[in-house]
């Protein structure tokens, strides 16, 4: 059985009974040793890979909690409008679009209020008349579409708003081109077709998103995946020895066509693993469609709004019991939040089972005081993104000074009990590398702040908790996959302003190198 030895290295392992080590040995997919370098060389065989750390840090691999693969592979080839004004939108799309055919579709991605603050169809209409053009704002949750979009879509000045979504009007009832959360469905859609039927741009785009996942240390992600031809593709890279990242597949609970499909699919327990359902309890902040307890700033009359209504919550809940899978619920205000743990407090008197199937908060980003200890009561796990904390002013100028300091609870969360992991949202949030994320939590001016060694942990083991695998993977110890990150230097010895600036220097994955950032590591060779 092939061997690695990683020694002469920082290693933290996230693990209580050993925290800290000089060497890992590793036999073929698994750890299968940890402990000083003298004792590692001695155990390691003379034929075993050895590489020398030179004081590096080992950690476990990043697990990313919560992510869009294929998304985020077609977001790196798509136009970015981040940071543009409206006007500099349009003159980017003409640019790009110049040679575009009439009734050609065109789309654009990361699109944002603060720079744009008054989107509306006219300003497209004008600019491409003769072209059905659909911008994604950053988040997701929302679109700016023109005229022909709207007409494609079947979008007039009476049509209804979806349910869980909202086609914004103005003084007169005209639609505005603004489409949130569930109204822009049918734009995701689009996408969506567009990627099943492809299997030649699912492998590309998934290579891509692999290429930067193993840069970052990442070999574990939570996916997004919805749809079985995805699931396909990733047992295919697996066979061919190209799948870089272990992957937990998720369903999306509202779309019954898909989840029966999904349900259909090919998982084993390590690869390519059968994951959650997935259901939407509110919006964004920056679309002010996530439901709040008290008012936007500058909005006294808008709180956001559910997208489930309460029967239909209590329903899910009841599934979930019944089939005993886990679902996962993206809840950003503290009023969808207060909601879910109501739903599962009453649920749980009538499916005691619930108890066991660590329900998921997806996002947690403003929960009331009140309501956190109940969720470590109750055994709702919250699965952040420290990458939404990128912008600050942001979030005052949305939530108001007192609401954006304590939003993001991570110090009281921890502190309360709850278990915590953390992930990107990427390309839903634009960061998606781990120590970056970990820069914001450790250094952002609140008293929700957590330690360097406390984000490590909730990017390894409690990611690994939140998808049952804290057995398998997350911290290192004889006997866990070999799935491990090597850095430039220990995030929790460098001053924390450091931290953004360290650097992944190697990825190993069941016991296989799989980036290594043109560094001379190796002693011997195999």
């Amino acid at each position: 059985m092939r061997q690695l030895l990683l020694y002469n290295a920082r290693v933290l392992t996230i693990d209580p009974a050993q925290p800290r080590a000089e060497a890992v040995l590793v036999e073929g997919e698994r750890i299968a040793w940890v402990g000083s370098s003298r004792e590692a060389q001695a155990r390691a065989s003379p034929s075993a890979r050895r590489l020398d750390l030179q004081g590096r840090c080992l950690i476990p691999g990043f697990n990313d909690n919560h992510l869009h693969a294929i998304s985020l592979g077609d977001s790196l080839t798509r136009i970015s409008l981040a940071g543009m004004d409206c006007a500099r939108i349009v003159e980017h799309l003409r640019q790009r679009y110049a040679g575009a055919r009439p009734g050609e579709l065109l789309v654009a991605y990361s699109w944002d209020y603060p720079n744009c603050p008054n989107p509306h169809r006219r300003i497209l209409d004008s600019a491409f008349p003769r072209n059905p053009v659909a911008l994604f704002q950053f988040s997701g949750h929302a679109a700016w579409v023109n005229s022909r979009m709207l007409r494609r879509l079947g979008i007039r000045a009476g049509s209804p708003d979806p349910k869980g979504g909202q086609i914004e009007r103005d003084a007169d009832g005209e639609p505005t081109g603004i489409l949130k959360d569930n109204a822009i469905t049918p734009l995701h859609d689009i996408r969506l077709r567009r990627h099943m039927f492809s299997p030649a741009l699912r492998r590309r785009l998934i290579a891509r998103s692999l290429e930067l996942l193993r840069r970052a240390g990442i070999t574990s992600v939570q996916d997004n995946t919805w749809t079985p031809t995805t699931v396909w593709t990733l047992n295919e890279l697996r066979r061919r020895g190209e799948l870089t990242c272990r992957f937990s597949c998720w369903t999306h609970g509202s779309r019954p066509f898909l989840s029966r499909a999904m349900s259909l699919a090919r998982y084993d327990r390590r690869w390519v693993r059968r994951g959650p359902w997935k259901y939407f309890l509110d919006g964004t902040f920056s679309t002010r469609t996530a439901w709040l307890l008290e008012p936007y700033r500058g909005e006294p009359q808008n709180l956001g709004r559910p997208a489930l209504p309460a029967e239909e919550l209590a329903a899910i809940l009841s599934r979930s019991a019944a089939r005993r899978r886990q679902s996962v619920f993206h809840a950003i205000g503290d009023r969808a939040i207060r909601g879910l743990a109501d739903a599962v407090e009453a649920a749980r008197a009538r499916h005691p089972q619930l108890a066991g199937l660590r329900l998921r908060i997806e996002h947690g980003q403003l929960i009331d005081p009140a309501d956190i200890p109940r969720l470590a009561e109750l055994g709702i796990l919250v699965a952040a993104q420290p990458t939404a904390l990128a912008q600050p002013d942001k979030d005052q100028a949305l939530l108001g000074p007192e609401r954006a300091r304590r939003a993001y609870p991570y110090r009281s969360l921890l502190d309360a009990g709850v278990r915590l992991s953390f992930g990107s949202d990427v390309p839903g949030e634009a960061h998606y590398q781990p120590l970056l994320a970990i820069h914001w939590a450790v250094n952002r001016p609140s008293p929700e702040r957590i330690t360097a060694l406390e984000a490590l942990a909730c990017y390894t083991l409690g990611s690994a908790y939140a998808e049952f695998q804290e057995a398998e993977k997350g911290s290192i110890r004889a006997g866990k996959l070999a799935d491990l990150a090597v850095l430039s230097a220990d995030p929790t010895a460098v001053p924390p302003e450091r931290i953004r600036d360290l650097k992944v220097d190697l990825t190993v994955v069941g016991g296989r190198v799989v980036y290594e950032r043109d560094l001379c590591l190796s002693s011997d060779k195999e």
